[in-house]
């Protein structure tokens, strides 16, 4: 895994003196898409490398989530699919080696979730995206090192905003994307 991933992570955690910084666990940490064609599912897939971090702080604007995903890590049902959609036809993972999203700022919600409005870079585009986050399953006060916490998010992007083919016979535009997994202290 890439230093400078692990060096981003523990600046993060020390700038987190009154909240909690957990750091996402890559076994148990799935980021997740949908294309649909027609309005019907047309291929999914998942990636497999990812590193990141994300802060919680309810009382205060310290909340962040930072997260790194090697796209060439793809993994869809069939191999075939994982050698296009690794292609210049598609995510043109040699080029494009990561994708990265940052959060501006989180608002937390009353029944556990939260909303995370931040930036996403894919395909070496910058944009706005917005991830509901509908768990947040963490533990009340200051959490003991080691003790984890429980996490699913969701956003919804244009491969279009991406400069990302599109079209009739290439799927849809929209992508259905889900983050679900667990972060240690």
């Amino acid at each position: 895994m890439n230093r400078g991933w692990w060096l981003g992570l523990s600046l993060l955690a020390l700038s987190a003196q009154a909240a909690d910084a957990y750091r996402l666990d890559p076994e148990h940490t799935r980021v997740s898409f949908d294309v649909r064609r027609f309005g019907i599912p047309w291929i999914g897939a998942h990636f497999r490398e990812l590193a990141g971090a994300f802060v919680v702080d309810r009382s205060g604007p310290d909340s962040r989530i930072d997260v790194t995903v090697r796209t060439n890590s793809i993994t869809g049902l069939e191999p075939m699919w994982d050698t296009l959609l690794r292609s210049q036809d598609w995510l043109d993972t040699q080029r494009f080696p990561e994708m990265i999203y940052r959060s501006t700022h989180i608002a937390f919600g009353d029944e556990g979730g939260a909303v995370a409005e931040g930036e996403l870079t894919l395909h070496g585009v910058t944009r706005p995206v917005t991830l509901s986050v509908r768990q947040l399953d963490c533990p009340d006060g200051p959490a003991d090192p080691g003790q984890a916490c429980a996490f699913a998010a969701y956003a919804n992007i244009r491969r279009s905003d991406f400069g990302l083919p599109h079209g009739f016979w290439l799927a849809g535009d929209g992508v259905e994307i889900s983050v679900r997994g667990s972060a240690f202290q």
